[in-house]
């Protein structure tokens, strides 16, 4: 009995030993791996990024105060007064 007590301790230690030796190993292998690349080049469409202006074109039309109130009251449906 004292036989089979011991040798279930033994089994248990060396399973705890090489799982944790397994997890360490991928922990390693984990911080070791390339991390994915940021955006090397500018690609709008992925990044998200604005694509730069041109020299040449219009600026944008302006907005004075009374055409900034029509479109807000445009979008909260209140209509003209």
């Amino acid at each position: 009995m004292w036989r089979l007590l011991t040798g279930g301790i033994k089994v248990i230690i060396a399973i705890a030993a090489l799982t944790t030796a397994a997890n360490w190993i991928a922990l390693r292998e984990k911080d070791r791996a390339p991390s994915p690349a940021l955006a090397a080049a500018i690609d709008p469409p992925t990044t998200g990024a604005l694509a730069p202006r041109k020299a040449g074109a219009a600026a944008p039309a302006r907005l004075d105060q009374r055409g900034l109130g029509r479109l807000m009251s445009e979008a909260s449906g209140e209509g003209r007064r």
